[in-house]
């Protein structure tokens, strides 16, 4: 076996080091909660001394032929039995006060500690890219090229974890505004039947304004679709958005609102629109969810990575 270099030998001690501190921030969080139910408990302890003081006081002021007196016994036996209830109170409540002036002294020195930790967290980060600049100016070209290999996929991981959520994020802004058109259509999907047999006209126009708001949604969906396709272009998955494609809806002039004849052309107009949308919403959500899995394996392909390389520098 060959024998380790200095700065293996330097991050051999170190890891030892970290690992015998790294439990300190859970031990404290611990301590923290302790503390936290002791203080409590100390407030309301100080209430019940305050509150069995006056009982003691109020019992010193009574008279012997009282009502107290006459029911429960005479007075020196209830000063008596209050004033042992106050130092069985008072023994609690200093008991109660030395356990925390133990955790609060404990939670300073593991405090200091903490912070030895943290400098030899950056210490061992140092010590890695000396020994990362070791292996690549070492003779042994073997181990150098798998380091090399493994710091160039994290890379490209990198990469595409920053490209996938670029992706991620047009494809939510186009699943948005598709929903929105498919509201509006939804409420305009009925315009030629009710028109045809309805003379409301409150009814006619709120069906017209729902068309309208459509269409002047559509190009907008149409631009923030082809934004995504880019995105995905970027990423190189052209088998995921072959099946978005564009979306079409004619401009209808106001003569098509007044001619019963052309409320039937409308009403097949808006329900192929409204398939159409609804197909490319499907295939964004698809596509979405596809992405989202892919970002995980490469969030899992990440962190075996990190592993392998660390093992590297610190074996």
């Amino acid at each position: 076996m060959p024998s380790l270099t200095d700065i293996q030998v330097q991050i051999k001690t170190t890891i030892e080091e970290y690992e015998s501190l790294k439990n300190i921030s859970s031990h404290i969080s611990e301590i923290d909660e302790q503390l936290s139910n002791a203080y409590v408990f100390v407030k309301n302890m100080d209430g019940q001394l305050d509150k069995e003081l006056k009982d003691i006081e109020e019992l010193e002021r009574v008279g012997v032929k009282s009502l107290f007196y006459k029911t429960l016994g005479s007075k020196e036996e209830q000063v008596e039995k209050e004033r042992q209830e106050y130092l069985e109170l008072s023994l609690k409540y200093k008991e109660k006060k030395k356990e925390i002036e133990l955790m609060e002294f404990e939670r300073k020195v593991l405090t200091k500690k903490i912070n030895d930790l943290k400098g030899l967290e950056t210490k061992l980060e140092l010590l890695k890219k000396s020994r990362k600049n070791e292996i690549m100016n070492s003779n042994d070209i073997s181990m150098r090229n798998e380091l090399l290999q493994v710091l160039h996929r994290m890379d490209v991981n990198v990469r595409l974890t920053k490209e996938i959520d670029e992706a991620v994020l047009e494809g939510k802004k186009s699943t948005h505004i598709l929903v929105s058109i498919l509201n509006y259509l939804k409420k305009a999907k009925d315009w030629g039947q009710w028109d045809m047999y309805s003379k409301d006209r409150m009814a006619k126009y709120n069906k017209q304004m729902a068309i309208d708001r459509a269409m002047k949604l559509l190009p907008s969906a149409q631009h923030q679709l082809n934004l995504f396709v880019r995105e995905l272009r970027d990423l190189g998955e052209d088998d995921l958005f072959n099946n978005i494609g564009n979306i079409h809806f004619e401009r209808m002039g106001d003569s098509f609102f007044d001619n019963l004849i052309s409320d039937w052309i409308v009403q097949q107009r808006i329900k192929g629109t409204y398939s159409s949308v609804e197909s490319s919403l499907v295939n964004v959500r698809r596509i979405v969810t596809s992405l989202n899995e892919e970002k995980r394996k490469t969030a899992e392909n990440f962190k075996k990575l990190s592993e392998q390389k660390e093992s590297m520098l610190t074996s």
